[in-house]
């Protein structure tokens, strides 16, 4: 791989980011305003739907953690404007939601159901200003950028025996070629990697990160042991184990090839962004769409996902691209992945060459092309919850 800048063709922000999509999020602050807020959504070209169900009932602790991820969505390179959708008397402060979105580049605007007049006026008032925001938009015009100003997000969900053998470690060369060009990185899923740690420790860039890498796992595993319930029983899925995984061990030894051969650089709590260029872990969870709602939190502009049995979910706001070592999966599911990866197990490519044709398809990504789940729609959206709900 050659060491020129690689480009793909981006939408600068006023604030020096660089988004690869123009969307509108439309942000419920409650679950009592999902209705409303989906209405919005439903009826505008352009608008993601944050499906977003607590804001009540909950401890303060998820209270600030929701507050935090939702402005964190508000406030993403692909998003161009954010519509905050209130009941008027959940717990989640949807005005301190909109005042932290407003520290961002771009414009929010907030709807009181009970003070708008019910949920038909909120409706209509919210379709006009998320077709204004939209049309101001226009404005933006992708220009090239370099691939430094990507923050990548990699997942892996229905895994099967060729997840490891070769959808995975192409994933790894993709993801050297992205940190060669100084791109941020993000592995994930700490619950998928319990009896990989020695790999993680030897790939640590300092002591330091090596030590939190082995307490993150630690507390993960401490965590799932404390409610009572054999996690080792959950792990592989029962679809894994179709798929021919017979360990969590094994299955953790195929998810850090996603990583590739790059210094894990620095730990991450779920939703942080990177703090530096290169590889990072981020603390989520294995369920894919909390893990993915974590990394889009975090920033990813793209998340790139390996499947081997077939897992068709996207993201409310970022592109999400699939990719399979399993033919039969690809020619079954034809319309919910993107790449076929099971070239290598024939013989027809090797990893290497398969890792380069995922960064290439990419940058495509990148520069607009759509993947397969946002043409099927995909949004989902699924935020980490710490505690009970009362």
């Amino acid at each position: 791989m050659s060491m020129q800048v690689d480009t793909f063709l981006g939408y600068r922000r006023p604030d020096g980011k660089v988004g690869v999509r123009n969307l509108v999020a439309v942000i419920p602050s409650c679950g009592c305003a999902l209705h409303a807020a989906k209405m919005i959504a439903g009826r505008v070209e352009g608008a993601a739907l944050l499906e977003y169900q607590g804001g009540c009932g909950e401890t303060e602790a998820d209270i600030a953690l929701a507050t935090q991820l939702l402005a964190q969505y508000g406030t993403h390179p692909n998003v161009v404007g954010s519509l905050v959708v209130s009941l008027g008397c959940e717990t989640l402060d949807a005005e301190d939601l909109a005042q932290r979105i407003a520290q961002g580049p771009m414009p929010v605007e907030l709807l009181v159901i009970q003070k708008v007049g019910g949920v038909r006026r909120t409706v209509e008032r919210g379709v006009a200003l998320a077709r204004e925001m939209l049309a101001r938009a226009g404005a933006f015009q992708r220009e090239p950028c370099p691939v430094s100003e990507l923050t990548v997000g990699l997942e892996c969900g229905g895994s099967d025996a060729t997840s490891g053998l070769a959808a995975n470690p192409a994933m790894g060369v993709f993801s050297d070629c992205l940190v060669a060009q100084g791109a941020r990185v993000i592995l994930a899923e700490t619950s998928e990697l319990l009896g990989a740690e020695h790999v993680l420790r030897q790939r640590a860039a300092t002591p330091e990160v090596a030590e939190r890498l082995l307490q993150t796992i630690a507390e993960c595993e401490a965590f799932l042991k404390a409610t009572g319930e054999d996690f080792l029983g959950k792990q592989p899925s029962p679809g894994n184990i179709a798929g021919g995984i017979t360990t969590v061990e094994e299955k953790a030894l195929g998810d850090v090839l996603k990583g590739g051969t790059s210094p894990i650089v620095d730990v991450l709590s779920y939703g942080t962004p990177p703090r530096k260029p290169g590889l990072s872990f981020m603390d989520t969870p294995g369920n894919d769409p909390a893990s993915v709602t974590g990394l889009v939190a975090g920033g990813a502009q793209i998340v790139v996902f390996t499947t081997g049995r077939g897992n068709p979910m996207g993201n409310a706001i970022a592109p999400v691209i699939k990719i399979t070592g399993n033919a039969h999966t690809f020619a079954h599911l034809e319309g919910d992945i993107d790449l076929d990866a099971s070239s290598i197990l024939t013989g027809r490519e090797t990893i290497e060459q398969v890792g380069e044709r995922i960064y290439r398809f990419f940058l495509e990504v990148a520069s607009g092309q759509k993947t397969a789940a946002e043409a099927l729609g995909h949004a989902e959206f699924l935020m980490l919850r710490k505690g009970p709900i009362y």
